[in-house]
């Protein structure tokens, strides 16, 4: 019995499913304003998707989000909130609950986020369980907890707290005012690393138990009696209270 033809035809047919166009996503697109005065805070919950958060010269908080999901049911079943009260802008995604016993997809789908934030804001707040983060030139205090994501702030002036389970930590200081009291950064599985201007005054104290210590200001690194590394050291007058911890992972403090 010949079964080249059954082999042929099954080729055929695997090579006409991969041939096949997936099934495009269906999307939505959101984008409000909301006018606030000087000294604003905002503050942004996202359980599927990334968020860029930008600063521009308007007094106003602008939002832009996409949500995408496989379907139509999917994509309505993600809620996108936004409420405002006084001079604070809140963002929080929900996912409603099928009807059906017999599926459990309402995670399904994601929404990422583009941010534009006043240049004095206050105050930043962002909370993701899976997405990355990304902040350039947003002033006043950063306040960040993400799940599963990467963390990178660009030219960052105030005081920052930044944390991620499973992502790597990324912090650029052009400047270290005297306004800027403390900085922390903490990852379990990922890596630190920490750029500060030539003039800057901290007291470091850096720790990671898998992983390499590097500084470019002359801090010692020393090994802990049983397992990890310890990095600590003053720079300059040392008024900045910066602490780096990672459980898996390197921390680099870097010269500008």
């Amino acid at each position: 019995m010949n079964k080249f033809p059954l082999v042929t035809c099954a080729y055929t047919l695997c090579f006409s499913l991969l041939s096949m166009p997936a099934l495009a996503d269906v999307s939505e697109k959101i984008e409000q304003a909301y006018a606030v005065d000087t000294s604003s805070e905002f503050s942004i919950h996202n359980i599927n998707g990334s968020v860029k958060i930008t600063s521009w010269q308007a007094s106003e908080i602008k939002i832009v989000g996409v949500k995408e999901a496989k379907n139509q049911s999917d994509l309505d079943r993600i809620i996108v909130n936004i409420e405002q009260q006084g001079n604070s802008v809140k963002v929080e995604t929900e996912y409603e609950k099928e009807s059906s016993s017999f599926r459990n997809h309402s995670h399904s789908g994601h929404v990422s986020f583009e941010i534009f934030l006043p240049k004095d804001i206050k105050a930043t707040e962002v909370d993701l369980v899976n997405g990355s983060l990304v902040i350039d030139e947003v002033g006043g205090m950063i306040d960040a907890d993400l799940v599963n994501g990467s963390i990178k702030v660009s030219d960052a002036t105030g005081n920052s707290k930044l944390q991620s389970v499973n992502g790597s930590i990324k912090v650029n200081y052009q400047r270290l005012s005297e306004d800027v009291d403390k900085i922390s950064l903490n990852t379990v599985n990922g890596s630190i690393k920490l750029y500060l201007p030539d003039n800057a005054n901290a007291e470091v104290s850096a720790e990671t138990m898998h992983g390499s210590l590097k500084s470019e200001f002359g801090l010692e690194v020393d090994k802990n009696l049983f397992t990890g590394k310890e990095m600590n050291g003053t720079i300059g007058s040392g008024h900045t209270q910066i602490r780096l911890e990672s459980v898996n992972g390197s921390i680099k403090v870097m010269n500008q």
